[in-house]
C-alpha cells in the first residue's frame, strides 16, 4: 500500500470504518487497530483540502498551465491565420488585431511564470464582455467561438491564481508533518494486515478471506497508483526522436 496517496487513505480508511467495519472486528487485531485507525483518519481530515488532492499541487500547476498555454496558443494561431489571409476583409482582420492586443499580444508571454500568467489573466477577465462581439465573430469546429476559447484560457489562468494561493497556505511544517502522517497510516495497515493473516492462519473460525474482506476497497485504490508510476516510469525510459525543424516563430511556441 506504499503507493497510497493522503487521499485514497481518507477514502480507504472511511469505507472500512464504515462497510467494512464488521469484517474488521472479526479478528483481534482488527478490534485492537480500529480506534488507532480512526483516530488516523480524523487526522487526515483536519488537514487543509490543498494536500487531500490525490496529486501533488505541482503536477497540477503543471498541467493547469499547459491547458492555459494550449488555449493561449490556439487563440492566436486562430487570429494569425485571418491576419495572414489575403482575402481577410478590413473588418475581421481589424477584429483578430483587437483580440490579439487584448488577450495575447504575443506568444512569449506564454512562457511567462505562473504568477505572471494568473495576474494576467484575472486583469483580462474584465474586458472579455467589451470584447464579445469580436470573439464571437469567428466560429471555431464544434459550434464553438473563439469566446470559448478565450473562456478557457483565462479560466485556466485563474486556476492558476487560486492554486498558487494554496499553495502559500501550506507551511512546510504542514507538508513535513503529512508526509509523515501518510507513512505513519501505511505502516498501520500494513501491520494489520500481518496480524490478520497470521490470526487466519491459526484461527479455523475466521474466513480464509477475511483480508479481501478488510482490505478490498484499499487494494483497489493501491493496484492503479502502481500501474500508473510504473507507466510513468517507462514512459520517461523511452527514448525520444529529436522534433523536426520548425520556423522560428513556432519554435518558440
Amino acid at each position: 500500500m506504499q503507493s497510497l496517496t493522503l487521499s485514497d487513505l481518507k477514502l480507504g480508511l472511511t469505507d472500512l470504518l464504515d462497510k467494512r467495519k464488521s469484517a474488521l472486528l472479526r479478528s483481534s487485531s482488527g478490534k485492537i487497530y480500529e480506534p488507532i485507525l480512526a483516530k488516523k483518519l480524523e487526522e487526515i481530515s483536519a488537514l487543509p483540502p490543498v494536500m487531500l488532492g490525490g496529486k501533488a499541487l505541482a503536477a497540477e500547476l503543471e498541467e493547469t498551465d499547459v491547458e492555459h498555454d494550449s488555449f493561449g496558443k490556439a487563440v492566436w494561431y486562430m487570429t494569425e491565420a485571418y491576419l495572414r489571409h489575403p482575402q481577410a476583409s478590413p473588418e475581421t482582420a481589424a477584429a483578430a488585431t483587437r483580440i490579439r492586443r487584448a488577450f495575447i499580444p504575443a506568444l512569449s508571454e506564454l512562457k511567462a511564470s505562473y504568477a505572471d500568467e494568473a495576474r494576467a489573466a484575472m486583469e483580462r477577465k474584465k474586458i472579455v464582455k467589451q470584447h464579445k462581439a469580436d470573439l464571437e465573430r469567428f466560429p471555431v469546429a464544434g459550434g464553438e467561438t473563439l469566446h470559448d476559447w478565450i473562456s478557457g484560457f483565462l479560466d485556466a489562468g485563474e486556476r492558476l491564481h487560486s492554486m498558487l494561493s494554496d499553495r502559500a497556505d501550506v507551511k512546510e511544517t504542514s507538508r513535513k508533518g503529512a508526509g509523515a502522517l501518510r507513512a505513519a497510516t501505511i505502516g498501520l495497515l500494513s501491520r494489520l494486515r500481518a496480524g490478520i493473516a497470521d490470526e487466519v492462519e491459526h484461527n479455523p473460525k475466521l474466513p480464509p478471506d477475511l483480508d479481501t474482506q478488510v482490505f478490498g476497497y484499499l487494494d483497489g485504490l493501491h493496484v492503479p497508483r502502481v500501474a500508473a508510476a510504473r507507466l510513468k516510469k517507462a514512459k520517461r525510459a523511452v527514448p525520444t526522436e529529436p522534433e523536426s525543424p520548425e520556423s522560428p516563430e513556432i519554435a518558440r511556441a
